[in-house]
């Protein structure tokens, strides 16, 4: 099953730009990949203001651990260099990570409707911090409780003799007015909804997975069946299945590319038609300086600019830098346009986010013998893909040395086949690279691509 990609663009107050939105493609039902805050914002402004019924965060516990995918293949833990850079520096700056909270509590505030429930999955690190920040968003009379999960019998994380085996889930009403369940009432700690190590046949191996038991417990009691729930965090889409399968309707976004592809095709199996919507731009005049169009927001460069590029320079050569970039720029004839990647710098030091590197874009081609992804340093490429470092006893421990060579067994064993899925479709073909990103490429003459 295809997941179909719209591309939808935002207006915000946080950077000075204006681009289009389209409210009659918005499905609900359906995934939104990008920044969270953006995509709150967008709802808010085509109208869904206290329109949710029940908003799910689940976002990171700043624990320092790098967010990773196995690849089995690869045998390797695959990553975001940006979301890894991220986790580096909100854990030794936790107020950067409470900040960015903070925005995120107040506009999911705004979504919820009178009735509206928030659910805040948190852990021990920052939990107290977020609660004081919950208290101060929504008001300490708000507070409706506190629900400690047992995700494991025995404990995970040991600090000496302290150990950690659950997590906490803060329950607030926007309103005096929220959903309340008559004649029930529900223990304040849950060990009957499942485990992180007993997912069983719902597994996706994908880290960080809620149990379905755990979802239909927070669903049950926060909603009826037609109501509308958020998860802006939604990583593998536990919240977005259980809710499919019970009968409420749903919305979720997630930054990561490979959690949107894990929660759409998860989904899929239900038999559901999963929409894609994707945050993008109009073409910004003010980016452009000579023949450098470089991107300031982390919006994946779209066909919007690249028309808006021709139409300003015509066929000038031109170098776009940017964060990020919709497929649909492969079905376009570019030979004029140089695309390149803002990456972290990846130095003996370790990840570096204030010093960006500037990284090729690999070149999807359909040649004699197929579909192919051209890279143009293969080591550089996986070298940025692959997980960097890891923060022991708070110390940040990275050996170059030894990630070199890690990234030299990937190539080994990639062997130049650095497609993971294709699929065909009428006049082009779906390409999966084996690190998330996604191609289109014209069904048309084979080339032949000067190495």
């Amino acid at each position: 099953m295809e997941n179909s990609f719209n591309k939808i663009g935002l207006k915000t107050w946080r950077v000075e730009w204006i681009v289009i939105f389209e409210p009659n493609k918005i499905k609900e039902n359906g995934l939104f990949y990008g920044d969270n805050l953006y995509i709150m914002q967008g709802l808010i402004n085509i109208g869904y203001k206290e329109k949710f019924d029940m908003i799910y965060f689940d976002g990171p516990f700043n624990s320092g651990w790098v967010f990773s995918v196995f690849n089995k293949r690869l045998d390797e833990r695959i990553i975001d260099p940006w979301n890894e850079a991220a986790t580096i520096k909100n854990f030794y700056h936790s107020d950067i990570y409470r900040s960015n909270y903070r925005e995120r509590i107040a506009t999911a505030r705004e979504l919820l409707n009178e009735k509206g429930i928030l659910v805040f999955h948190t852990s021990q690190k920052e939990g107290h911090y977020l609660k004081v920040i919950l208290d101060e968003i929504f008001g300490p009379n708000r507070f409706l409780g506190e629900v400690v999960w047992k995700f494991a019998d025995n404990a995970v994380y040991k600090k000496s003799q302290f150990g950690l085996n659950h997590e906490s889930l803060f329950f607030y009403a926007k309103t005096d007015h929220y959903f309340k369940k008559k004649d029930v009432s529900y223990s304040s700690v849950w060990d009957d909804v499942g485990q992180y190590e007993h997912l069983g046949e719902e597994d996706t191996f994908y880290a960080t997975q809620k149990p379905e038991k755990l979802m239909e417990r927070i669903l049950e009691m926060t909603t009826s069946e037609g109501d509308l729930v958020g998860d802006f965090y939604c990583g593998s889409g536990s919240l977005s299945f259980t809710a499919e399968k019970m009968n409420r309707r749903w919305l979720a976004s997630d930054n990561s590319r490979l959690a949107i592809q894990t929660a759409a095709s998860r989904i899929g199996t239900l038999g559901v038609d999963v929409t894609v919507h994707q945050l993008v731009e109009e073409f910004n005049r003010t980016y452009l300086q000579g023949n450098e169009y470089t991107k300031k927001t982390k919006i994946p460069f779209s066909l919007n600019e690249l028309q808006g590029l021709k139409n300003e320079l015509g066929n000038t050569p031109v170098t776009v830098q940017a964060y990020e970039y919709t497929p649909e720029i492969d079905l376009l004839e570019n030979q004029h346009i140089t695309f390149q990647l803002i990456m972290p710098s990846i130095t003996p030091e370790g990840i570096d986010a204030t010093a960006p590197a500037i990284v090729p874009r690999p070149v999807p081609l359909v040649t004699e013998s197929g579909c192919e992804l051209i890279i143009d340093n293969p080591l550089n490429w996986i070298l940025y893909h692959i997980v960097h470092g890891e923060i022991e006893e708070n110390q940040y421990v990275f050996d170059f040395a030894v990630l070199q060579q890690r990234a030299h067994g990937v190539d080994l064993k990639v062997m130049g086949n650095w497609i993971d899925r294709m699929k065909e479709y009428s006049e082009y073909y779906l390409l999966t690279d084996i690190f998330g990103y996604i191609y289109k490429v014209t069904k048309q003459k084979e080339v032949q691509y000067e190495r």
